[in-house]
């Protein structure tokens, strides 16, 4: 019986009796002989009360951590005292109810080991083709920084909408050929080719500050239909030590309305002003219309005459395809009449589906074979009018037949 009620009082701890782990024992051990265990058992037992009132202090808030810093940070306890420590340089700051988050966001912006360089990251095999059809085996290092920068030069090269970046099936091929590549959304990219853009800027800026050349500069200026704005692109063209023409555009900006001479002959002022150009232009070429010719006869006015060439008499270069333009279409305008009705006859046989089918029938009719689309020009672009003759030329049988129907 002695052995029994020790046996039940050993499932409290530091209660009653207890009976020894000996199975030979007979007897219950007396309490003072138990009160070492109780007391070794005390720092354990308040070490677990400091925690669970930690845990409950934090479960009865009901609140739990939003905050972006903690990706970065681990909550610890110590001294009966929350701390959070960082992931990158192990530094622990007070993490309390009414600590917040501010301090440790700051920390994070500034911590040495998060915002360290990258050092070299994991080879990986490449094969490549070499001569005599054999397949060369390479070591390559993956860079997540050098593929964004490659998938922004080919959306900026071949003019991709940034929405490429978000379609299904763009990322699942860029997951087939590299697995460890992170696809970024459209916001992402466009701050990658702006911040491109604008180190490239500084770079030509402090190209052009010590060029000791010429450059020649073209102009245009448009409107856009749709959106009823205008703007204007210039653009800079140079000869490079080794004789080869370069080209690049300086700048693409809305100019508001009104497009008198003076708005465009600043405009064009403050992009050179921008660039370091104003003492080294050769030539501007612009378009011939009559705000144009204003705004380069004002120009010189603001620039160093003693710079230019010939005082400025050779600054401004009609453009030479606006005058080939102007010829042809001089020239065109004997026909005027006739390619009038041949684009009204183009314009009704290819205005509605049904009428278009009816063409065809009668090429079919005809045994006349049709392997060219009607198609109709765009006044202002001769080659354009060319197109549309020398194509509908062919089909002269089929217009006269419809006719006479």
């Amino acid at each position: 019986m002695a052995s029994q009620d020790g046996y039940e009082g050993s499932g409290v701890a530091g209660e009653g009796n207890f009976t020894s782990a000996d199975p030979s024992s007979q007897r219950a051990t007396p309490i003072s002989e138990a009160t070492p265990i109780s007391q070794a058992a005390t720092p354990t037992s308040q070490a677990a009360t400091v925690t669970s009132q930690a845990t409950s202090s934090r479960a009865g808030s009901k609140r739990k951590r939003t905050s972006a810093v903690w990706d970065e940070m681990e909550e610890k306890l110590e001294n009966r005292q929350l701390k959070a420590e960082c992931n990158h340089c192990h530094r622990k700051f007070s993490a309390g109810p009414r600590a917040g988050t501010t301090h440790l966001r700051v920390h994070l912006e500034c911590c040495p080991p998060k915002h360290a360089p990258i050092g070299p990251q994991q080879q990986q095999l490449r094969l490549t083709k070499g001569e005599g059809g054999k397949v060369n085996i390479e070591n390559v290092i993956f860079g997540q920084d050098k593929a964004r920068k490659d998938l922004a030069l080919m959306i900026c090269e071949h003019e991709y909408p940034l929405s490429i970046v978000d379609h299904s099936g763009f990322r699942r091929f860029c997951s087939s050929l590299q697995p460890m590549f992170k696809m970024v959304c459209r916001n992402t990219i466009r701050n990658d080719i702006v911040a491109m853009h604008s180190a490239q800027k500084e770079k030509m800026v402090i190209f052009f500050a010590t060029f000791k050349h010429r450059v020649a500069v073209t102009t245009d200026l448009w409107t856009v239909g749709y959106q009823k704005r205008g703007y204007m692109a210039v653009t800079a063209h140079y000869i490079d030590d080794s004789w080869n023409l370069k080209s690049f555009l300086m700048r693409f900006a809305y100019v508001p309305c009104p497009h008198s001479a003076e708005v465009i002959c600043e405009a064009l002022y403050e992009c050179l002003v921008e660039w370091h150009l104003e003492r080294k232009i050769s030539t501007v070429t612009l378009d011939n219309c009559t705000s144009n010719d204003k705004a380069t006869g004002i120009l010189p006015d603001k620039l160093d005459t003693s710079s230019l060439m010939l005082d400025g008499q050779l600054l401004h270069m009609r453009c030479a395809a606006h005058i080939l333009n102007l010829i042809v279409k001089d020239g065109m305008s004997v026909l005027e009449k006739g390619i009038e009705r041949l684009r009204d006859s183009v314009a009704f046989w290819s205005a509605t589906p049904k009428r278009h089918e009816k063409f065809e029938k009668m090429a079919k009719t005809l045994n006349i074979e049709y392997n060219k689309r009607l198609t109709l020009d765009c006044k202002t672009r001769w080659n354009s009018t060319y197109i549309m003759i020398s194509i509908e030329v062919e089909y002269i049988e089929i217009f006269e037949k419809l006719k006479a129907c």
